[in-house]
């Protein structure tokens, strides 16, 4: 990617990031995506037009995440150039919100084909969670699951693997997060992908690995809220690749259910 420096040396003004976060954070919960792509790029002018070079940051690391969701190549990458182009005029990655940001950078780079690219920024968020985070930080737990699936991309399945079971291990142990199930439905299209190239059969590992999966989502102790729902849907096309259509179908009707709820427009 390319990262021309863009820093501002003389803010005239600040955008207000925490009431933006929290109207687009609503709009998730009804997944008012089209709602929230129009809110963030209207702050992103605002941001620029006031040379709030940190807004502006934070505005660029959510679009990263948005276009990464509902798959906007173009914005997403030309949002990443932009973002990396501030941190790296920034200097050294010193603070866990800019490791976050490489961290999303990186994953919406893989999500588009770029995991050779990604690798650097993975690196750079993972030595700077791992110095400034407990071991047992949840947010540990997203940069291993999320740096697992570019290993696997590049067929490095074991490191990859290693990164799956420090995930789970996190969230295991923590409680309370559907994204453990995230974790067991990726580590079962590893174990898949893994067993096709060795040409070895995989089967009952991976259905031990979906059936995981939907033991840690069927717990009632989970908040059907919006982030419960985008889980659902993200692990449907799983069960539906790996021919489970009754488990796609059950979570499907649960993540729509959860958005008719908060008053999704149909």
């Amino acid at each position: 990617m390319q990262e021309k420096c863009s820093c501002v040396k003389e803010p005239t003004g600040t955008i207000p990031i925490v009431r933006i976060i929290d109207k687009i954070d609503a709009m998730f919960e009804k997944d008012d995506t089209q709602g929230v792509k129009r809110v963030l790029e209207y702050w992103e002018k605002e941001a620029k037009a006031l040379n709030d070079t940190r807004g502006l940051l934070e505005i660029l690391s959510e679009e990263i995440g948005l276009y990464r969701k509902i798959g906007e190549i173009e914005n997403g990458l030309r949002a990443v150039d932009e973002a990396l182009a501030i941190l790296t005029c920034q200097g050294s990655c010193s603070s866990v919100a800019d490791a976050t940001i490489y961290l999303n950078c990186a994953t919406t780079m893989k999500a588009f084909g770029k995991a050779e690219e990604a690798l650097p920024y993975y690196e750079k968020a993972k030595e700077t969670y791992e110095r400034l985070l407990q071991k047992d930080d949840y947010r540990l737990a997203g940069l291993n699951n999320n740096y697992a699936t570019a290993l696997c991309d590049l067929k490095r399945f074991d490191e990859s693997e290693k990164c799956y079971e420090k995930a789970i291990e996190i969230l295991r142990e923590k409680g309370g997060y559907g994204e453990l199930a995230v974790s067991y439905v990726n580590l079962a299209h590893l174990t898949y992908d893994r067993a096709v190239a060795e040409d070895k059969e995989c089967d009952d590992r991976v259905d031990e690995l979906l059936d995981k999966a939907m033991e840690c989502l069927d717990d009632v102790a989970l908040t059907r809220d919006g982030n419960y729902a985008f889980i659902c849907s993200k692990c449907a096309s799983a069960y539906e690749y790996f021919g489970r259509f009754l488990d796609k179908e059950e979570l499907v009707r649960r993540a729509e259910e959860i958005y008719k709820n908060n008053g999704k427009q149909v």
